[in-house]
Order: structure tokens, then sequence, then C-alpha cells
């Protein structure tokens, strides 16, 4: 599957800030490994139920759980070339300052237009169920199946796989083939 560092479209992008912010503009603001881990257990729930991802973000397995990829990055201040993800970041979101370094505030409201009433419920259940673990329990939460085949190169990177996402969810067999095809439609239309 071809990475979407470089393809993300606009939208894509403008859609990654604003499910962000809608997260930070739910719990008042949170550290960025708790948006991390809200995001992908979001994903999880949105994949299994409607076999659809949430953000165009590929999900990484790190020693610590799984991020996405192109918000970690813009998060450490990296630039992404080819996307405008850092001065979006930079627009709608701020560190929360000295005393909590890994805090992110909103600077806005997120635009509603972006978010879909599904992924909404996704998230809304994600935030609920993971805004207030303790970094221990959320690492051990999302170290599953899914970040443990990626985490050990089962298929030959540290990508989490949205089939294996679905999975550990609970998707059934058809979900799992509509998740397959579309895979194979994103890589035949590549």
């Amino acid at each position: 599957m071809k990475s979407f560092d470089l393809l993300m479209r606009k939208y894509e992008q403008k859609k990654l800030i604003q499910i962000a912010l809608y997260v930070l503009q739910k719990t008042g603001g949170i550290d960025y490994y708790h948006l991390f881990k809200i995001l992908y257990f979001a994903e999880l729930k949105h994949l299994a139920k409607w076999g659809e991802k949430i953000i165009s973000d590929t999900f990484y397995a790190l020693d610590y759980g799984p991020v996405p990829t192109l918000l970690y990055d813009v998060v450490k201040g990296y630039n992404i070339p080819n996307t405008d993800l850092l001065e979006l970041f930079s627009d709608n979101v701020l560190f929360a300052g000295k005393d909590a370094p890994n805090v992110l505030l909103p600077k806005c409201e997120a635009d509603m237009n972006y978010i879909s009433k599904s992924e909404i419920e996704a998230l809304d259940a994600s935030i609920n169920e993971n805004a207030h673990l303790t970094f221990g329990q959320l690492k051990e939460k999302s170290h599953d199946d899914a970040w443990y085949e990626a985490y050990h190169h089962l298929n030959g990177s540290n990508v989490i796989s949205p089939i294996s996402m679905a999975k550990v969810s609970g998707a059934d067999e058809a979900t799992l083939e509509y998740i397959r095809e579309q895979i194979e439609l994103e890589q035949a239309l590549a």
C-alpha cells in the first residue's frame, strides 16, 4: 500500500487537524499521547462498524503504542514535504506552556463540516473510554494484536494494517472483506 505521507490531499490534511481539534475541544485540552490513543481507538471503532477510516493518516506501532504518523511528526514540529500540516496545526493548536509542555489546547472551534456523525460517535466513545486513563493504562490497552503484529514486523513493516485494526475491534467477515476491497481499489488507482 502506498504511503499517504506525500499523497494526502488538502482536504484530508484539514480534516486531520479538525479531528484533532475536535478531541482537544471536547477534552478541554490533553497531552498528545492521549490524543494519539483516542484517535487510534476511535479508528478501531469506526473501522469495525463502518469499514472506513476516520483519518487518512497511517498508524505506526511505536514503543509506547500506535501513533498517527503525520500528526505525530507535526506535533514534534517536523515540516512534512508537500503538505500544509505544520501550518494548519500551528494555526489551530497551541502547546500549553512550560508547566505542561506535552499538553495541547485548541485555539479555535473545530469545523464540524469535516467530521461526519459516525465519526463523532466513534470519537466521543473513545474520548469517554480513554481520556481519563493513565499513561500506563493506555499503553497496555493499545498494545493489542494489531500493534503487536506491526511492532514485530510480522507483515514486513511497523505500519498497522486497517484490516488488523478492524479485526481487534471485532469486525465481521463482511466488513473485513469490504476493507480489503477498498485497499485493493486504492492500490489500483494509485
